[in-house]
C-alpha cells in the first residue's frame, strides 16, 4: 500500500508540491524558532542556579538586572547580618567589561566580592580548573567558561580586564547563563577599575548589590521579607521573584513560537485537506471500483489517512532540516564572538515532524472519511 499511496500522492504533483511547501515553510519557522526558546530557556535554568540560590540586595528602583545608577552604603552589610536567619552578606561591585553591552545574551561584566565572606556566595558555581577567590586574593580573576573561551586562558595565564592584569586562578564549568559571561575579582579590585575608568565619580563605601545567603534550614523567601522589613533604603529580591523576572524574558519567545505553531496549523492544516478532497473527488469512480471488487472501508480509510500523513511528514521534515541547516550557518556566524543563538534538542528535532505529521493525519481525516463512506453504485455513477 505504501508504494501505491506514493504513486497517488504524485499524480498531480503541482499541486502536491505546493502544499508540501507551505508546510515546509510553517515548520521552518517552528524549528529556527523552537531552536532560538530551547536556548533561552536553557540560559533560564542555567541561571536559577546563581540567582535563585541566594537573596539579592539592590538600590532602590533596581530590579535583578540593574536598572538604577544608585549605590548602597557598606554599612547595610552589618544591618542585613544583623538579621535573624542570615549566614552572610556579601558586598559585591560590578562593571561591564568592554564598557558596553555585548548585544544579545547577558553582558560580558566585572564582578567583584568581599572575599572575607564570599566562600559560600562563589561555591554556588562549580570549579571546573583552579580554584575560587580566597580572602587576601588581589590582582586574580576567576573566569567564567565563555569569557575563558573568548580569551583562550587557562589556569595561570593572564588576562587584561579593563586595561590591567590579571592572573586566572579557576574557570568555572559552564552553566548556559549569565555567570559563563562574569569574570570574578575582589571587591578592591573592582574599586579600583571602576575608579580608574571614572576619574571623576567619588567611590567609598558603596557597593551595587549585597547577596546574601540564608542560614541552613531558614526558608530564604521569608527570610527576603524580613530583610525587607528590617532594613531601610534597599530593595530586596527573594529567589521566588528573581526566578519570576529571569521566566519574564522567555515568555516572548514562547508566545512567538505558540504562534507560529499556530499559523502552521491553519495554513498547513487548510492545504492538506483542499488537497485531500480533490483527490477524492477525482478519484471517485476509482473508489467505486475498489469497493466494488470487495474493498473494505477500513482499507479505503486508510489509504487516504496514509497519503495526508506521509504530506505532513515529508513537509515536517524538510521544514525541519532546513531549519536546522539555517540554525548551524547562524550559530556558526556567530561562534567567533563566543555567541550561541540557538540550540538543537530533541525536542526541536522531533517536534516539528511529529506535529507535521500529526497535522496531516488530523487535516485529513474528513476527507478520508468522505471517501471510505462512498457507497460503490453512488461512486461509478459520479461524472
Amino acid at each position: 500500500m505504501f508504494k501505491y499511496v506514493l504513486r497517488n500522492m504524485w499524480r498531480r504533483r503541482a499541486r502536491t508540491f505546493l502544499t508540501v511547501f507551505g508546510i515546509v515553510v510553517g515548520i521552518f519557522a517552528l524549528t529556527v524558532l523552537g531552536a532560538l526558546s530551547a536556548r533561552l530557556n536553557q540560559q533560564v535554568k542555567g541561571a536559577e542556579t546563581w540567582f535563585t540560590s541566594k537573596i539579592s540586595v539592590v538600590p532602590g528602583g533596581s530590579s535583578l538586572f540593574g536598572g538604577s545608577d544608585g549605590y548602597l552604603e557598606l554599612s547595610k552589610v552589618d544591618e542585613i547580618e544583623a538579621v535573624p536567619g542570615v549566614k552572610s552578606a556579601v558586598a559585591g561591585f560590578g562593571l561591564l567589561l568592554s564598557g558596553e553591552s555585548s548585544g544579545f545574551g547577558a553582558p560580558e561584566l566585572i564582578v567583584g566580592a568581599d572575599l572575607s565572606k564570599a566562600d559560600d556566595l562563589l561555591n554556588l558555581l562549580e570549579i571546573d580548573e583552579g580554584r575560587i577567590l580566597q580572602e587576601g586574593d588581589e590582582g586574580v580573576v576567576v573566569l567564567g567558561s565563555t569569557l575563558a573561551e573568548k580569551f583562550e586562558a587557562g589556569v595561570g595565564d593572564t588576562v587584561e580586564l579593563r586595561g590591567k592584569e590579571f592572573e586566572v586562578v579557576g574557570i568555572y564549568e559552564p552553566t548556559l547563563s549569565a555567570p559563563d559571561s562574569f569574570a570574578f575579582i575582589s571587591y578592591d579590585d573592582a574599586i579600583n577599575l571602576f575608579r580608574s575608568v571614572n576619574p571623576y565619580f567619588q567611590v567609598e563605601d558603596i557597593a551595587a548589590t549585597i547577596d546574601v545567603i540564608p542560614e541552613e534550614g531558614v526558608d530564604a523567601n521569608e527570610l527576603a521579607a524580613l530583610i525587607e522589613e528590617s532594613v531601610d533604603g534597599i530593595k530586596v529580591i527573594s529567589p521566588a521573584e528573581a526566578e519570576k523576572q529571569i521566566s519574564q524574558f522567555s515568555l516572548i519567545f514562547n508566545a512567538i513560537l505558540l504562534g507560529i505553531g499556530f499559523i502552521a496549523l491553519v495554513v498547513g492544516g487548510l492545504s492538506i485537506i483542499n488537497t485531500m478532497i480533490m483527490s477524492v473527488s477525482e478519484r471517485t469512480k476509482e473508489i467505486g471500483l475498489k469497493k466494488a471488487i470487495g474493498a473494505e472501508t477500513g482499507s479505503v480509510l486508510s489509504e487516504y489517512l496514509l497519503e495526508s500523513a506521509l504530506i505532513g511528514f515529508f513537509g515536517g521534515l524538510i521544514g525541519m532540516l532546513l531549519g536546522l541547516l539555517t540554525v548551524y550557518l547562524l550559530n556558526n556566524a556567530t561562534a567567533s564572538n563566543q555567541v550561541t543563538v540557538f540550540t538543537t534538542t530533541t525536542t526541536v528535532i522531533v517536534g516539528p515532524v511529529v506535529f507535521a505529521t500529526v497535522l496531516g493525519t488530523a487535516a485529513g481525516l474528513f476527507p478520508a472519511l468522505r471517501a471510505a463512506r462512498l457507497k460503490p453504485i453512488d461512486a461509478l455513477k459520479e461524472d
